[in-house]
């Protein structure tokens, strides 16, 4: 299993974004999608930054298709988005409080 650190410089290294963390009841949860991936495409869309994300995911309400590397592999996952509302960030950052999961300080994540 790949560190904090480590995931965050593979990530960089194969352009796209760290998986630190998944829900398990979530949408991306259910579909396979795990701490250690690195999200490379969503929706046809490299996702080499954030922003690249948030645009791909608003392609399409119903479905996302999601392209990740894991451990030295591509695979792709058809991800069943809820109809009802998302979780508060509120409630997100709640539950990583809770499980003591601290987010890295820029100069950690190097």
């Amino acid at each position: 299993m790949y560190s904090h650190q480590e995931l965050q410089r593979l990530a960089e290294a194969l352009g796209g974004l760290p998986v630190l963390a998944c829900r398990a009841d979530s949408p991306a949860g259910r579909a396979g999608v795990q701490y250690g991936d690195v999200l490379l495409v969503v929706n046809g869309v490299r996702t080499t930054d954030w922003c690249a994300f948030i645009e791909a995911r608003r392609l399409r309400s119903d479905m996302m298709s999601v392209e990740v590397f894991r451990d030295g592999e591509h695979l792709r996952f058809e991800v069943e988005l809820d109809s009802g509302a998302a979780p508060s960030p509120a409630d997100v950052l709640a539950e990583v409080l809770s499980k003591n999961v601290i987010p890295l300080a820029p100069e950690e994540a190097w």
